[in-house]
């Protein structure tokens, strides 16, 4: 697990890991987290889907995830933490370190990627998130 100090420039330091472990990561779903699966499209057909995250390529992910954007994710919003999945977790650290040095805190990678949540049987959990059930009511009842 990597834990980087980034001073923004209104001095916030953010010291919380870049990563999450697959240990933690139900507890970080659980605490209303927005999981999103960056794999390339040709890696989520191989690999199988990550039913109930946010799917990005990896290329616009930055600008998508940075609220002050002109163009953000509807879902993203100042102070939620996000979760990034890439294939084995490097490239979600490397964007969570990005949008770090661009002062957005809250995002962080899970630590080996799709392939970790693979072998720790956790590719499932986000199908019971209380928050995504919430969110699935609300748009099924317009």
């Amino acid at each position: 697990m990597t834990t980087v100090a980034v001073v923004t420039t209104d001095t916030v330091t953010d010291t919380t890991a870049v990563t999450v472990d697959v240990t933690d990561y139900r507890a970080t779903i659980e605490a209303g987290a927005l999981v999103v699966d960056i794999r390339s499209r040709a890696q989520r057909e191989r690999q199988g889907v990550l039913a109930g995250a946010v799917a990005v390529e990896a290329r616009p992910v930055v600008e998508l995830l940075d609220p002050r954007s002109p163009a953000p994710l509807a879902a993203v919003e100042e102070g939620r933490q996000v979760v990034l999945v890439s294939d084995d977790g490097l490239d979600a650290e490397l964007f969570a370190l990005e949008l770090r040095s661009r002062g957005v805190r809250g995002v962080r990678a899970v630590d080996g990627g799709h392939e970790a949540l693979r072998v720790a049987g956790a590719l499932g959990l986000l199908s019971d998130a209380e928050h995504l059930l919430r969110e699935r009511s609300a748009i099924s009842a317009h």
